[in-house]
């Protein structure tokens, strides 16, 4: 009986630490500034994806720390191995695929055009040729593109500073995420949602040499879309 306790006891510590014995701890990658997905409150990372992330760490038995940067900076954190994963309403798409590996998608959001309230245009199509706020390492500038291919792209370092530079006119628009785009309008009462389209699937990421981590935070991840955790959580924000 000692030895069955003994062999259990030695089990569990082997799931919870890593292989030089020391407690396994994740860094995952993420840009907070994309409510309700990621976003600072109370000086503590909160939000949908950061939902998703307590859950899958306690189904997986082990403890992660968040790494906030600049979406730009998220995938080649992952190459360089700064973090071990990232989730930040990242898109999905076959250029990306060549750089990390992605989980199963777990949602796909529409997407949102803002404009200042004080601007008269009230339908989507009518801003071609206009100025449109992107954030650098986006898919935005894809979408507006397509469907603006007269439009001029404006890089910006963040989504906050892409809605300071609307405020002050330097830029005609912003395309976020429908729900993302609520968000700001909502602590922006000079700033109106204009029209919404279709958007594109999200997916956590990972480095493309760590197939032992992807292979383990996506079976999670596709039991949490099928037991309806997911559902509940888009639920609980409003998604």
């Amino acid at each position: 009986m000692k030895k069955i306790i003994l062999a259990f006891l030695l089990g569990v510590l082997l799931i919870a630490c890593g292989k030089d014995g020391k407690e396994l701890v994740y860094k995952v990658g993420t840009n907070a500034e994309f409510p309700p997905y990621e976003y600072i409150e109370d000086g503590k990372i909160k939000g949908f994806d950061a939902d998703i992330m307590d859950e899958i760490a306690k189904r997986g038995e082990f403890k992660y720390e968040w790494v906030n940067m600049n979406f730009d900076g998220l995938i080649s954190a992952l190459q360089s191995k700064k973090v071990d994963m990232v989730i930040a309403g990242m898109t999905l798409n076959e250029e990306r695929q060549k750089y990390v590996n992605f989980s199963v998608p777990y949602i796909k959001p529409a997407v949102s055009l803002i404009a200042l309230k004080s601007n008269s245009t009230t339908s989507i199509e009518e801003f071609n040729n206009k100025k449109f706020g992107v954030e650098l390492g986006t898919t935005e500038a894809d979408i507006i593109k397509g469907k603006f291919p007269d439009a001029i792209i404006v890089p910006f370092s963040s989504n906050t500073a892409s809605v300071l530079a609307l405020k002050s006119q330097k830029i005609d628009a912003i395309l976020f995420d429908s729900k993302v785009a609520e968000s700001y309008v909502k602590n922006n009462p000079d700033i109106k949602i204009v029209g919404e389209a279709a958007g594109e699937e999200k997916a956590m990421a990972f480095n493309l040499k760590d197939t032992e981590v992807h292979n383990k935070v996506n079976t999670i991840l596709q039991e949490m879309l099928n037991d309806g955790t997911i559902d509940k959580l888009k639920e609980k924000y409003g998604i």
